[in-house]
């Protein structure tokens, strides 16, 4: 089914920096992506304590060879991984959202470490308000109603939202750039606002079958041609299955 819809759009999109006394505030480590099920080699202190992060998620379980650290988790869930000898060894961390990795350590002398770790799959999610919303009426009507609740910059009160930084990838062919803003997760269903530019010297037609491919439900486009330099919005409704390709 295709959904067209044209709506006007305006966004406010700030950056901002911090410094202090002429030099630049420190900075949290860079978070390492990662896929579930992935697996790293780190180096860990065993003479004092190392934090590990995964961003947006609590860490729920660890497991790994008895007798080869000390574990215990933060308030706010993060893990915090004492080697205990000199010895290699594997440890598989779960979250409460669905996410797991695995880690071979290699335990050396030093300062501790803080590594970040960001997931890139959604995180495991149930929304019985969606789901009755979604069920409750046929597939089309579903689709229009979502649609018309986008174009008035809204979204169902039962959807969640959700960081765009856990979302499947989508490359549409088109001659634009494409920045995720905002991600809002159903049952069966997940909407997700882009920012589109255009950084040529050139006009570019924008239609909405470019922008179509599996797991794509609707798309809606805030204009149909983008200026040189210019900016604009497609809305993009997918199936909550990650099922979108590259």
């Amino acid at each position: 089914m295709n959904t067209h819809v044209s709506p006007a759009a305006a966004a406010v999109f700030l950056a901002t920096g911090l410094f202090t006394g002429g030099l630049r505030a420190a900075t949290a480590p860079a978070a390492i992506p990662f896929d579930n099920d992935a697996s790293f080699t780190v180096v860990l202190s065993n003479t004092n304590p190392n934090k590990l992060i995964i961003e947006g998620e609590l860490v729920t379980s660890i497991s790994g060879p008895t007798g080869a650290y000390d574990q215990s988790t933060t308030p706010d869930g993060a893990l915090i991984l004492s080697p205990l000898a000199g010895q290699n060894f594997t440890v598989f961390l779960h979250t409460a959202g669905g996410a797991s990795v695995s880690l071979n350590v290699e335990p050396k002398p030093g300062a501790g470490r803080t590594l970040r770790f960001t997931p890139l799959s959604l995180p495991a999610h149930k929304n019985d308000e969606a789901k009755a919303w979604e069920e409750g009426q046929s597939y089309e009507k579903t689709l229009v109603s979502l649609s018309r609740h986008i174009v008035r910059g809204e979204v169902p009160d039962d959807y969640q939202e959700l960081p765009v930084s856990r979302m499947p990838a989508y490359t549409p062919g088109v001659a634009v750039t494409l920045k995720a803003e905002r991600q809002f997760v159903g049952t069966h269903l997940r909407v997700v606002r882009f920012r589109l530019q255009n950084p040529g010297y050139v006009t570019v037609a924008l239609r909405e079958r470019d922008f179509w491919r599996k797991g794509v439900r609707a798309v809606m486009l805030s204009q149909n041609q983008l200026y040189a330099g210019g900016e604009g919005f497609v809305w993009v409704i997918f199936s909550d299955d990650g099922g979108t390709s590259t």
